[in-house]
């Protein structure tokens, strides 16, 4: 079966190029050359490369990261460009099919090949524009998670203290320009809020690409809860489960938030968005461990069609 990770970020391939500071000087240099080699390795047929659109504001708070600054005029958009260059010419040269449908993922797993597709983490280069929408589509951007860690113009952010009541005006025309482009609207890191009013909107199925469903104890701004989940999966979309590592301390934790999330949404709404090399101590070290991950499901008692709708199916489908 074809498998496939909802969000990564591999080897913050988003990083190479980009403008010196304290929060990229941070991190080890980029090295997607290393993560696209544990990608074939552990088979992955696809994977979304996610761009990170407020990469340039972004530092490490007492809080975890934040936004701390605005954008200077034109910035915003100028770094997006950078970062979907970065990944175009990764993709030709490390000879990735670039990626738009379900087809192209099976194309990749007959061929024993890797298809990568684009998102966007932050609809902050969108400003006001919505042409920046079809011009990202016509660039190969499959979906856009519109808020990420800075409350933007179209919405709050889990983890900031909320501005806007969830949208924005403006935050609901770009969902519909989103849908029009058919480009996939990612609702991960959105408040509750912004998720409620994004999904009564909705008319398409929708993301949350890499969000977990809090366990009973261990709370944390990134983990959602049962209702706010279901508002997404109500959609016709998935939820891609995320091996960082809060309340999460192991390779055993996360295979039990996955079995967790597929009693509570259904096994046709759960998939795997790893946030692979830019995550909160993964639990899942390296795409070596795919294949460990698809084994470990099946001996806890998943049938193969069902490990094989979390491990790549259920993406397809929405992709369609």
């Amino acid at each position: 079966y074809p498998t496939f990770d909802l969000h990564a970020h591999p080897g913050r391939f988003f990083m190479a190029g980009a403008q010196p500071g304290a929060f990229v000087a941070s991190y080890p240099p980029p090295d997607p050359e290393r993560a696209i080699s544990d990608m074939r390795h552990g088979g992955l047929a696809g994977a979304m490369f996610s761009t990170v659109a407020d990469l340039a504001v972004l530092e490490k708070t007492e809080r975890g990261l934040g936004a701390i600054r605005a954008f200077a005029p034109g910035e915003a958009h100028e770094d997006h460009l950078r970062q979907i260059g970065a990944a175009r010419t990764l993709f030709d040269a490390n000879h990735i099919a670039p990626g738009r449908s379900g087809a192209d993922i099976r194309a990749a797993h007959r061929s024993g090949g890797l298809a990568g597709f684009i998102s966007v983490e932050g609809g902050d280069f969108i400003e006001d524009r919505f042409d920046r929408i079809a011009q990202a589509a016509a660039l190969g951007v499959r979906s856009i998670t519109i808020i990420h860690y800075r409350v933007n113009q179209i919405g709050d952010t889990q983890t900031e203290a909320p501005v806007h009541g969830g949208l924005t005006a403006l935050g609901r025309a770009t969902i519909k320009a989103m849908e029009d482009a058919g480009v996939l609207v990612d609702l991960s890191h959105a408040s509750f809020e912004a998720v409620k009013q994004a999904t009564a909107i909705a008319t398409r199925p929708m993301l949350l690409s890499h969000s977990n469903i809090g366990p009973v104890a261990g709370p944390h701004p990134r983990l959602i809860s049962l209702e706010h989940a279901r508002l997404v999966t109500a959609t016709g979309g998935v939820v891609g489960c995320v091996p960082a590592g809060f309340a999460q301390a192991s390779f055993d934790d996360f295979v039990e938030t996955i079995l967790r999330m597929i009693d509570q949404l259904g096994v046709d709404h759960v998939a795997i968005g790893t946030d692979m090399d830019f995550t909160y101590r993964s639990v899942l070290p390296s795409y070596r461990d795919w294949p460990a991950l698809a084994g470990t499901l099946l001996a806890r008692g998943l049938a193969q069609d069902e490990a094989a709708k979390v491990m790549g199916g259920n993406v397809m489908r929405i992709l369609a």
